[in-house]
């Protein structure tokens, strides 16, 4: 893989709503925004942007309109979430011809399959896809990790190029990299964890914060990049009180809210999820006007 298009700042964007319908205007709004700020990649209809919520016409049609909003500015990557290996394969199969530029993929939820059963998932969906992979790990959402020699053996693949961590193990990279092939890049799922993610070996962060701070973001990428670990720290520590106060309910009520404060997006929600509590809208609204964002 000569260019590994996971690397850097990528935004697991949101998917805005307008009384239950996507809504075309803020899609629009919000991917203008990644491309002003230079962010290298956005991930569609992930965990953040309520892809499992989504019927598959509409699934397929937010797809459609982000890689004509885009208009190759901005690298598209689709989440890819399922509950069986065939359905995944099924949802591959159309990505695969839908014009975007690699596929995130997750373990199907709910079933928690084996080790075993993981590599073969994975292995399928590499066969049938021309498309770059990425693997994202996410033990809270699928209920299973990824061993080490799993993700030895898939990183054999050679359209399996990078893995999102957003698990709790930051030392992660620093056992796998020196093993792993060297256009293979491990990123960090979790804003929080990006320091000392990069700092034991990961090349970047796939962010839920970079929806309403890419340009912080992306500051921040370049400190790690450029080795400036003293003020990618000061940065972080800004930035901490709006992980805290965007997390504190399940993704992604909070950011949403925030993204309604900024006018990029209505904070609508796909049940079961619900808007945000007046508690952690107070918290969010607070911090935003520190930022002198709105």
């Amino acid at each position: 893989m000569e260019k590994n298009i996971y690397k850097g700042l990528i935004t697991a964007l949101i998917t805005p709503f307008k009384n239950g319908k996507i809504d075309e205007t803020a899609l629009a709004k919000l991917i203008e925004f990644q491309i002003s700020a230079e962010v290298k990649g956005i991930v569609i209809g992930g965990s953040t942007g309520e892809g499992t919520s989504l019927q598959d016409e509409d699934y397929y049609n937010l797809i459609k309109l982000s890689t004509q909003v885009a208009n190759k500015k901005i690298n598209i990557i689709a989440g890819l979430s399922s509950v069986s290996t065939e359905c995944a394969l099924n949802k591959a199969k159309i990505l695969n011809q839908s014009g975007i530029n690699g596929i995130m993929c997750t373990v199907p939820h709910y079933i928690r399959p084996e080790q075993a059963g993981i590599i073969n998932h994975f292995k399928l969906l590499h066969d049938n896809t021309d498309l770059p992979l990425i693997l994202y790990i996410h033990l809270g959402r699928t209920g299973v990790d990824l061993k080490d020699n799993t993700i030895l053996k898939l990183a054999e693949c050679k359209r399996i190029v990078a893995i999102k961590d957003a698990g709790a193990d930051i030392m992660r990279p620093l056992r796998l990299s020196s093993k792993l092939p060297s256009y293979f890049t491990m990123m960090s799922g979790n804003d929080e964890n990006c320091i000392a993610y990069s700092s034991h070996g990961g090349k970047g962060c796939i962010s839920v914060i970079s929806n309403i701070f890419p340009n912080e973001c992306q500051q921040l990428q370049n400190y790690l990049k450029n080795g400036n670990y003293s003020e990618a720290l000061k940065l972080q520590q800004e930035l901490f009180p709006i992980y805290e106060a965007v997390f504190a309910e399940s993704n992604p009520i909070g950011i949403k809210y925030a993204a309604q404060l900024l006018n990029l997006c209505s904070e609508e929600v796909k049940l079961p999820l619900t808007i945000a509590r007046a508690a952690t809208q107070e918290s969010i609204k607070k911090i935003l006007i520190e930022f002198r964002k709105i």
